[in-house]
């Protein structure tokens, strides 16, 4: 009896460790939309996530994660996306007294999936750098 074996082939790609900044704790729900569109618009409130976008600019790579800041770790998965379009503003929120708040909504492109090698993350405020590398050979969507 003979027995078929399936092999699914995947392009050859070498894996690759590129130095990113990370947003981290997004929702599980989001995350997992990611994966399901190729073009995905996301509004950012996080004060941490907001530092990070100040400094990233149209084009770059970035790294989102659902795992919060505090509990990052190496080997942690994640979406590595493109930033497509990225717009700063103030959101005027009410409850008991008129507080601004500084929101950024940005436009991403899921490009593929990644695992951490390294972090750093130094103080609160500062934002989160990682080192990642390749896991999926291969677009996401």
């Amino acid at each position: 009896m003979a027995r078929m074996v399936y092999v699914q082939h995947y392009r050859r790609v070498a894996p690759v460790k590129m130095k990113m900044p990370c947003l981290t704790g997004i929702s599980k729900k989001v995350y997992d939309f990611l994966f399901e569109r190729p073009l995905l618009s996301l509004e950012i409130k996080s004060a941490d996530n907001v530092t990070v976008l100040l400094n990233s600019e149209k084009g770059n790579h970035i790294f989102l994660t659902p795992i919060l800041r505090d509990d990052l770790f190496c080997k942690g998965d994640g979406i590595i996306c493109e930033l497509v379009e990225k717009n700063v503003g103030l959101q005027k929120v009410k409850k008991w007294d008129e507080v601004e708040i500084v929101a950024v909504r940005i436009q991403v492109k899921p490009l593929c999936v990644g695992r951490i090698r390294s972090l750093d993350k130094d103080i609160l405020g500062s934002g989160v750098t990682v080192e990642v590398e390749r896991v999926l050979r291969g677009p996401i969507s």
